[in-house]
């Protein structure tokens, strides 16, 4: 999934994340920004500030598997936002 792809999914959770009335989003900030700092926040996570997003996404997933033994068969990107959606029923 290039990246693009990837934002679209991350801004689909946000929207999701706010009709479970979950996350808030607030004025200047985007849904993709909402999804991704309300996943830092539920799993006590310091969000990196000014990381590529590959980068915040991996830092996530290793998170995730550390504290649930969660098993990837690939760490990337796409495969920890394919996990929030399907988690969140994001279609």
């Amino acid at each position: 999934m290039n990246e693009r792809d990837c934002l679209q999914k991350i801004r689909n959770l946000g929207v999701r994340l706010q009709e479970l009335e979950l996350a808030r989003p607030q004025p200047g900030k985007s849904y993709t920004s909402v999804a991704l700092d309300f996943l830092f926040k539920e799993h006590q996570l310091e969000r990196p500030a000014g990381a590529p997003l590959d980068h915040t996404l991996r830092t996530l997933g290793k998170a995730l598997m550390e504290r649930h033994q969660l098993k990837f068969q690939r760490l990337d990107a796409s495969a920890i936002v394919d996990y929030f959606c399907r988690y969140y029923r994001v279609h």
